[in-house]
């Protein structure tokens, strides 16, 4: 069985951690409006933003950084 995969690209915003950061590109199996992606400080928010950019041969959903939905408290 072969999953569809989905390209992301989060644009702007913290950088994503766990994820290839060189050019800030997810895969997800499913299509969705918005993604949580743990990232410096915590975790992220990033929305679909309607475009999509060529990366490489194929393409890539461009999702927009919205806000932090949890931070890491401040080292003390």
């Amino acid at each position: 069985m072969i999953a569809m995969v989905y390209v992301v690209y989060l644009q702007g915003g913290p950088e994503p951690l766990g994820v290839r950061t060189d050019n800030r590109v997810v895969t997800t199996t499913e299509a969705v409006p918005e993604m949580k992606v743990p990232c410096e400080g915590g975790v992220g928010l990033w929305r679909y933003a309607e475009e999509h950019i060529t990366i490489g041969t194929g393409q890539a959903a461009v999702f927009e950084f919205v806000r932090m939905e949890d931070e890491d408290p401040a080292p003390v």
